[in-house]
């Protein structure tokens, strides 16, 4: 499926800095997590990447292929070195079970990178949504209308640090493109001038759609770990904090042998 010009340019945005940041870690697993892949591979060799997503037909051509959701992942713990998350598969998804789920999965110093709707994001000035933890919006994908989720930054970092991640990086994508849409350019005319303007950076923080570079920290970090679950940013009773004194059940999926080859080969 082909994408909509507003998205084409996010996932090469997103293709550069994926080709920036995801090094296969020191002695930790080769196996790399395309969590949400639909049609697309990420390719890092030597990364061996396990294809997942909620469907089986856009992934049933690639070697590794698991049919599963982000929530709830049918896999042993630290069994990845790495995990994708991006093309804001987190907008269709409760952020802090899936962060829970890839802090269980991936090795000590394995990296996460990730990315969501900002909803600091200049599209949402003056709007119910702007600057929210979480809000939930209607957003047009190849031109049909989605009820999607938008994130706050400072929330979806505060489940990152109470789930044993150190945040390396963030960016942001759209910002000349996202102030041009909420004064009512439209997406060919914001991305004209997201191109014309990208060597005058704004701030990331208005940025449309942010992206963050996490890495799994090791057991020396457990104290700092149960601090942050006491952030403001995280609702008592939330998902993250529910979780963080229980391992992840284990689920069967098909098809099935990736997930179980991915497993056995990390141990």
């Amino acid at each position: 499926m082909r994408e909509d010009d507003w998205h084409t340019y996010s996932g090469q945005k997103t293709a550069a800095l994926l080709a920036r940041h995801l090094s296969p870690p020191m002695n930790s697993s080769r196996w790399l997590l395309n969590a949400g892949a639909g049609i697309y591979e990420v390719c890092r060799s030597p990364w061996k990447e396990v294809a997942l997503d909620l469907f089986i037909a856009p992934i049933l051509s690639r070697k590794y292929a698991v049919c599963a959701s982000v929530e709830r992942l049918p896999f042993q713990a630290g069994t990845f070195g790495g995990i994708v998350c991006v093309g804001e598969v987190l907008a269709y998804c409760d952020p802090a079970t899936a962060i829970t789920e890839f802090a269980r999965l991936l090795a000590p110093s394995g990296i996460l990178i990730c990315d969501f709707s900002n909803s600091c994001s200049f599209r949402y000035w003056f709007e119910a949504a702007y600057g929210r933890a979480a809000d939930l919006i209607t957003e047009k994908y190849n031109g049909t209308p989605e009820r999607t989720w938008v994130y706050g930054p400072t929330y979806v970092k505060s489940i990152l640090l109470s789930s044993g991640f150190t945040i390396k990086a963030q960016s942001g994508t759209h910002t000349w493109s996202a102030l041009a849409r909420r004064i009512g350019a439209s997406i060919p005319v914001a991305l004209f001038l997201q191109r014309r303007l990208e060597w005058l950076r704004l701030p990331a923080r208005w940025a449309d759609l942010t992206t963050i570079v996490a890495v799994r920290a090791g057991a020396g970090r457990e104290s700092q770990q149960k601090a942050f679950l006491r952030s403001p940013y995280l609702p008592q009773g939330s998902a993250v904090q529910r979780r963080q004194e229980q391992t992840a059940p284990m689920t069967k999926c098909s098809p099935s042998s990736a997930g179980r080859q991915a497993t056995q080969q990390s141990q």
